[in-house]
């Protein structure tokens, strides 16, 4: 049997979130491209690192989940779940550690969504 010491089992847990981290930015890049929070890939690869944590309080770790936290930091601001109400009701109906990134996900859209509806009819 394989044994790991304390340092090498850190350095393979660091290399793997990197490579999670790196896989979750591609996707980002893809799909949102820069915005005013995301000017450069150094700033977008750090709300990508800030989501990992922001959904590892949560007790989500899957990057389908990372993801469309990160996205809602994109479109809202890193502290989008405590700040905006439709997502602090959602984190206030959790139960236990049910994963709640695509109920903030979903709700996020309805949200951006109204913004646009309320802006085409001004």
């Amino acid at each position: 049997m394989l044994k790991l010491d304390p340092d090498q089992r850190s350095e393979i847990t660091a290399a793997a979130r990197d490579a999670s981290e790196r896989r979750i930015f591609a996707l980002l890049r893809e799909h949102y491209g820069p915005t005013r929070v995301w000017p450069g890939d150094a700033q977008g690869l750090e709300v990508v690192r800030a989501a990992t944590v922001k959904a590892a309080g949560y007790e989500m770790t899957a990057e389908r989940d990372i993801f469309k936290i990160a996205a809602l930091m994109l479109s809202f601001s890193d502290d989008f779940d405590t700040r905006e109400a439709w997502a602090r009701e959602i984190v206030a109906a959790r139960e236990g550690n049910a994963p709640i990134a695509e109920l903030l996900y979903q709700a996020g859209i309805a949200e951006v969504r109204r913004y646009e509806d309320a802006a085409g009819q001004s």
